[in-house]
């Protein structure tokens, strides 16, 4: 690639064009006398066709890039944006012109938070929440919808509730969470569900990306086991608040936390579904006397919930 520098003092600004091996233009952008790239950049396909452009300023792009086929109609397949952080927002279209789909990548180039998959007629086909989980982009949950785009027709996901956020040293979070699509629908693989955190998230918690959760063994910490209310007989209030046919699905509980400021709670929603006809889902309810074992199907969903602690 060669360039070719033409000066414009009209704008002040060094114009600077590329150029293939071939001769014909790859594109231009703009210098300052400081050499920091300045307003809009173009690349062009080796057809003469715009590729993508983008605009700087002081060097640093502050705007989508957006990418183009090399196509006569000069479609738009591609949006990306840097945000600050490093991540990059990205979408990208259907030859209609539609949203195909759109989400976050990390600086890592992995899918993170939510994804939204639309259909080439523009309704919301599927939606995935993607977690950094010990190193991988990990599907947390997965929302299938109906052709209109505003049902659930299946996928794996949970619903809570945390209340209050906010709150003052010495007094109690409530948290809520429940199965919103189960992972095991059928009724032979049917699991039970259960809540699982560190057991004293002040003092230990788990990292961002859960290397240190208790089954790496290694490096794990110590974790408490809450049993959804079918098991869990120490808040029989809580049980009359809520549907008995929805208690195997309910994990609640409380947490009073012991230091001021801002933190998170983090841990996951277990699904487990025994493989083993005639065996429990839990180890709780295994038959010691048997030395009894389990074959078992375990889906999870990882969760970060930020609180606020304040004095009294």
């Amino acid at each position: 690639m060669s360039t070719l520098v033409v000066v414009s003092c009209k704008k002040e600004l060094t114009k600077v064009i590329e150029k293939y091996d071939d001769g014909t233009i790859e594109g231009y952008y703009y210098i300052d006398k400081d050499s920091l790239w300045q307003g809009e950049r173009i690349v062009y396909h080796k057809s003469g066709r715009i590729m993508s452009k983008t605009s700087y300023k002081n060097h640093v792009k502050n705007d989508s890039v957006y990418f183009y086929e090399d196509s006569e109609n000069d479609n738009l397949y591609m949006i990306k944006y840097w945000n600050d952080d490093g991540s990059i927002y990205y979408k990208d279209f259907y030859e209609n012109g539609k949203v195909r789909q759109k989400g976050l990548y990390s600086q890592k180039n992995e899918r993170i938070k939510i994804w939204k998959n639309y259909t080439k007629e523009g309704t919301l086909d599927f939606v995935k929440e993607y977690k950094i989980i010990r190193g991988e982009s990990y599907t947390n949950q997965l929302w299938l919808m109906l052709p209109g785009g505003d049902t659930i027709r299946e996928g794996t996901s949970m619903k809570y509730k945390v209340q209050p956020r906010k709150v003052k040293l010495g007094d109690s979070i409530r948290f809520f969470f429940q199965s919103d699509v189960p992972a095991f629908k059928f009724k032979e693989k049917q699991g039970d569900f259960l809540v699982v955190l560190p057991k004293d998230y002040t003092k230990e918690n788990f990292d961002a990306e859960f290397y240190n959760q208790e089954s790496t063994t290694q490096n794990g910490i110590p974790t408490q086991r809450i049993l959804s209310l079918k098991y869990n007989t120490k808040y029989p209030v809580e049980k009359t608040k809520i549907d008995t046919a929805d208690h195997k699905k309910t994990v609640v509980f409380y947490l009073k936390p012991k230091r001021i400021g801002k933190d998170t709670i983090r841990g996951y929603f277990n699904e487990i579904a025994a493989i083993t006809p005639g065996k429990h889902n839990l180890k709780e309810f295994f038959d010691k006397t048997k030395n009894d074992t389990i074959v078992s199907d375990t889906r999870t969903i990882y969760f970060d919930i930020p609180i606020e602690v304040i004095p009294r």
